[in-house]
């Protein structure tokens, strides 16, 4: 998507969320990359989660739309919070508690961004799991198929109910996907 949207002239910044700063945080390397969960406090995790969210639109999101740029991030909230809930089964009833029945993690929520579009691209977890796996960059996990079938309908339900497009990726090619995309993109483009 990005480089189709420079091809028509628009200046894009994509990141990535995790930042990258998060990334290389000791908690994240001990909980992600050793498999050392129990050294970690989940709801601790959490909210260093939200933070990194937080000091990237600080540092990098507010900063590239201010120069007039195009801000395109693989993962935000919704996306991002799901991401972790797969790797990371056990962190369920922490993360739940926070997005449901926590003011103070609602209130970090609306200090983020809101996209101007936001797309929620899913599929079945059978072929979710598969296109995981084919990365070269993530590690073999397990994951159970379905916890994960039910975590994508529930974030079909809630990406519906807070306006984002909806669309489903898994008869569909990449370039198939950016032409569903385009529509959206091109109002969201037409201020």
């Amino acid at each position: 998507m990005c480089r189709e949207l420079e091809s028509d002239g628009f200046d894009v910044l994509r990141i990535r969320v995790p930042s990258d700063r998060m990334r290389r945080n000791w908690m994240f390397q001990v909980f992600h990359r050793q498999n050392h969960r129990s050294d970690v406090d989940p709801l601790a995790f959490e909210v260093a989660y939200m933070a990194d969210k937080i000091q990237l639109r600080h540092n990098v999101i507010l900063p590239a739309l201010e120069q007039g740029k195009i801000v395109v991030s693989d993962r935000y909230l919704l996306s991002s919070v799901g991401a972790l809930l797969i790797r990371a089964p056990e962190l369920d009833t922490v993360v739940r508690e926070a997005i449901y029945s926590r003011p103070w993690f609602r209130d970090l929520a609306r200090d983020l961004i809101q996209p101007d579009v936001s797309f929620y691209l899913c599929t079945d977890a059978d072929v979710a799991v598969e296109r995981i796996l084919k990365r070269q960059n993530e590690r073999a996990f397990d994951i159970e198929v379905n916890a994960y079938q039910a975590l994508l309908d529930e974030g079909v339900a809630v990406a519906s109910a807070n306006g984002m497009h909806v669309i489903d990726t898994t008869h569909t090619a990449a370039a198939e996907t950016y032409d569903q995309l385009r529509p959206h993109l091109d109002t969201a483009l037409t201020w």
